[in-house]
């Protein structure tokens, strides 16, 4: 029992101990300022040692966001590549002529009106590729999700291409 009543004793003379009986105070003495007080005293600066005007070089920014969002595209769709058709116009084994009737499908298609690719259901972009898959050379025209889609351009290009077909491929759509 005596052990019991021992402890807490013990415990409540520690802490008694501990406290102080009156605030401490410390004499805090008044510093005295070494050197200049005032900031032309501190600083001397010439303003012709900086120029007037930025130089482009020191008005680039680089930053971290993305292009889409730097150029307000973001919300424009995202690009997603399946099955789909292209209207094909050429195919040889000779690259001259290949070379020669990409050249002339892509003058016809920036020829066309804004109404006229609106009447062939094209967009503003309208890619022709050119594909070597041997032995032949292969000229090709549009992204199109349906055979559907790319039926009325097939009949404008057969005017001037007889051969004009649709066929399979894999395209990129944006959706």
């Amino acid at each position: 029992m005596t052990r019991r009543l021992l402890i807490p004793l013990l415990a409540a003379l520690f802490m008694a101990a501990c406290s102080a009986t009156a605030p401490s105070t410390v004499d805090v003495l008044p510093v005295e300022p070494e050197g200049p007080t005032t900031w032309p005293e501190v600083e001397e600066v010439d303003m012709n040692d900086y120029p007037d005007v930025l130089t482009a070089e020191e008005t680039t920014l680089e930053h971290d966001v993305p292009q889409s969002l730097m150029n307000s595209t973001a919300d424009d769709g995202t690009p997603v590549e399946l099955d789909g058709f292209r209207v094909q116009v050429f195919s040889s084994s000779e690259r001259e002529e290949a070379v020669q009737v990409e050249d002339e499908v892509q003058r016809w298609l920036n020829g066309l009106s804004e109404g006229q690719r609106n009447a062939l259901g094209l967009s503003e972009a309208v890619t022709v590729y050119s594909f070597y898959r041997p032995p032949f050379y292969r000229i090709r025209v549009g992204d199109f999700e349906r055979r559907e889609e790319a039926t009325r351009l097939t009949s404008a290009l057969q005017r001037r291409w007889p051969g004009a077909l649709i066929v399979p491929d894999r395209v990129t759509i944006i959706r």
